[in-house]
């Protein structure tokens, strides 16, 4: 069954396997691209099950339209399985005398890596925010006359998901090459944006924010963990992250808070304990006060009881906590509730046009409600039209940050005048 530009859905492989096995027979030989787009999975583990079926038809639509542009018209596309996110591509001869070889597939499969990771990130940038790290393998297959050509198609799929685990490998091992050198260059830069009560107009304090090295993907700060948790080298950017941003924080004006980012593995760095972390705010003439350790979502808190007995020694030395990116999925409300912090940041996505939404201002009321309870303070982040703030006023929440106020800047940005 032939897969036509106008359909908009991709029949499963075995509902293509006679049509391939009657090609293999005839051509003598069958190449393949295997498109592992199982990233997106986790999707489905924090937004639900309805967010992910829109997001794979759309993954879907972008993967059909690669035909008359990224591989020929009459290509077949098949799912590997029923809602599976792992797709095969067979391919047609070039010329009817010509077939593919191992070199052609390679500078294919290049270009189909390339496209694919670019339009599916705009896919799903709003839910998982770095890129997708879309694989695709290849392989062909010879048509051997013994052999039922069942299995032969078989071991062609096997062998092209083979070739993606070894492209990915090869990723990966460049990926963690660049950041280390990343890392012990210590090429990063610490940008600082203002945390604002509007209510008063007095600014709050400023968060730390890290980017990496200037005009690279890696300037990104989603991609830039993204590819570090998936290298182990997450811990290690982040002590430097830590590092760089209270070296950066000479000059911040007494009184006003500082907060930096931690993933939660950051309970076990030596730098902040109680007598390391005394001396370095002492340097920087920072009362512990006045510094807010913000826990941020990218790392799972597997055992709330060991790691909140972790941070006592957070708190004997002064020090405040705040929960990043509440209300960006069920587990940021579990940590809210389970650490109990000082300030609980309302996730950008919950923002987003607040002043339009009747059921994003429902849910930053129960928020509210409950930070209230806990004595918490509620910020919100990503604010950038007046609409919305003047929304999150009625509804009782005075702090914020965005871009309304003031971009990240190097040197602790002036508010704008709102």
């Amino acid at each position: 069954m032939n897969i036509t530009d106008n359909q908009k859905s991709i029949p499963q492989y075995q509902e293509v396997l006679e049509e391939l096995s009657a090609a293999i027979s005839q051509t003598h030989s069958i190449a393949a691209l295997f498109i592992d787009c199982s990233k997106i999975e986790k999707i489905e583990r924090v937004f639900g099950k309805k967010i992910y079926h829109e997001i794979l038809e759309k993954i879907h639509s972008v993967i059909l339209d690669m035909k008359g542009r990224i591989i020929r018209s009459n290509d077949i596309i098949a799912s590997l399985d029923v809602g599976s996110d792992e797709f095969l591509v067979f391919l047609s001869k070039k010329r009817e005398d010509e077939t593919f070889y191992p070199s052609d597939l390679e500078t294919l499969c290049e270009r189909v890596v390339t496209h694919l990771n670019k339009e599916i990130f705009s896919v799903v940038v709003p839910y998982l925010k770095g890129k997708p790290r879309i694989n695709v393998g290849y392989a062909i297959i010879l048509h051997n006359p013994v052999v039922r050509n069942e299995r032969s198609l078989s071991k062609l799929v096997e062998d092209a998901k083979k070739m993606a685990s070894f492209q990915e490998f090869r990723r990966l091992m460049r990926d963690k090459e660049k950041l280390q050198e990343l890392i012990l260059k210590e090429s990063i830069r610490t940008l600082f944006q203002p945390i604002v009560d509007f209510v008063d107009k007095r600014v709050l304090g400023y968060e730390a924010l890290t980017r990496g090295p200037a005009e690279t993907e890696y300037e990104n700060p989603y991609i830039l963990f993204d590819a570090a948790t998936e290298t182990e080298l997450v811990f290690e950017l982040d002590c430097l992250c830590r590092k760089k941003a209270l070296q950066n924080a000479k000059g911040l004006k007494a009184g006003l808070k500082l907060f930096i980012n931690c993933m939660p593995s950051a309970v076990l760095d030596p730098t902040l304990e109680g007598t390391s972390l005394k001396t370095i705010l002492e340097e920087l003439h920072i009362k512990p006060q006045d510094l807010v350790i913000e826990i941020t979502e990218r790392e799972a808190i597997e055992n709330y009881d060991l790691f909140k007995k972790s941070l006592k020694h957070y708190s004997n030395v002064g020090l405040s906590i705040a929960v990043d990116d509440t209300g960006s999925g069920y587990s940021s409300l579990e940590t809210v509730v389970e650490l109990k912090p000082h300030f609980v940041k309302l996730d950008m996505s919950l923002v987003r046009d607040i002043h339009k939404n009747i059921l994003k201002q429902e849910l930053i009321k129960a928020i509210n409600g409950l930070s209230k309870k806990m004595n918490s303070a509620v910020i919100a982040e990503g604010i950038e039209l007046v609409e919305e703030m003047e929304t999150l006023k009625e509804l009782g929440i005075r702090l914020g940050q965005g871009y309304l106020f003031a971009k990240p800047g190097a040197s602790f940005p002036e508010v704008r005048n709102i």
